[in-house]
C-alpha cells in the first residue's frame, strides 16, 4: 500500500509535502502540495502524478526554480478518512525520497492517538512514532502579537530603510515602547517557529 508522495519523492529524489488535506467524496481526498528539488518546470513529475490510478486531477498554481505548488484530487485516500474518523487532524505529510511517508498529526480527544495507531497498523502499515508533544509545548501567536506584527509589516517596519519606528508603533497601539518591542520580538519568533514547524 503506497502513497503517491512516497513514490514520487523516491523516483525523482524530491521533497514532496502535503500542506493541507481534506476528505472528499466519501472515499477520496483533496490536498495542496509543494514539491522541492525539481529540475526544469516539473512537467515530468506532474505527468507521473497524473498517471496514477488513484489520482483524478492535478493542478499547478505556482512554479518557480526547483519548486512547484499545486492541488491534487484523489478518488481513494484512506489515510485522511482514518485520521478524521479517529478524531485526529492531519497538519502535514511529507516524503524526502527515503521511501517513507511522514505525518504530523494533531490528536483530538483523549484516546484518539492510540486509536489512530491501531487503525493504521490494521492496514499492514509499519509505524514509527518520532515525537509526541503537548499542544501547550508549542509556541502560539497571541492576538496582540499578531496584531502588532501585522501593523509593523503594513507600516514598513521590516523595510529597509524602515518607514516606521518602534516608538511610532507603540504610540499607534497605545502601549509602552518596551512592551511593543517585547511583543514584536515574541510575535516574530512564534510566527517563524510555527512556519518552520509546518515545514518539518
Amino acid at each position: 500500500m503506497r502513497f503517491w508522495i512516497v513514490d514520487l519523492a523516491a523516483s525523482r529524489s524530491l521533497n514532496v509535502t502535503v500542506t493541507e488535506c481534506i476528505p472528499w467524496r466519501k472515499r477520496g481526498g483533496q490536498a495542496l502540495f509543494e514539491i522541492n528539488g525539481l529540475e526544469g518546470d516539473g512537467a515530468e513529475a506532474i505527468e507521473e502524478m497524473r498517471s496514477r490510478p488513484e489520482i483524478i486531477s492535478v493542478e499547478t498554481s505556482d512554479v518557480s526554480e526547483g519548486r512547484l505548488v499545486g492541488s491534487v484530487a484523489m478518488r481513494e485516500l484512506w489515510i485522511i478518512w482514518t485520521i478524521v474518523d479517529c478524531g485526529c487532524f492531519l497538519e502535514s505529510a511529507w516524503s524526502d525520497g527515503d521511501g517513507k511517508a511522514y505525518f504530523k498529526v494533531l490528536s483530538g480527544s483523549e484516546g484518539s492517538l492510540p486509536e489512530l495507531i491501531r487503525a493504521i497498523s490494521s492496514k499492514g502499515m509499519d509505524i514509527d512514532i518520532v515525537r509526541i508533544a503537548r499542544t501547550a509545548d508549542r509556541p502560539t501567536v497571541t492576538r496582540k502579537q499578531e496584531k502588532l506584527v501585522r501593523l509593523a509589516l503594513e507600516r514598513g517596519f521590516f523595510d529597509y530603510p524602515r518607514r516606521v519606528t518602534i516608538e511610532e508603533l507603540a504610540r499607534m497601539s497605545g502601549i509602552s515602547i518596551s512592551t511593543a518591542a517585547e511583543t514584536l520580538k515574541r510575535g516574530e519568533r512564534n510566527i517563524l517557529t510555527a512556519y518552520f514547524e509546518r515545514k518539518r
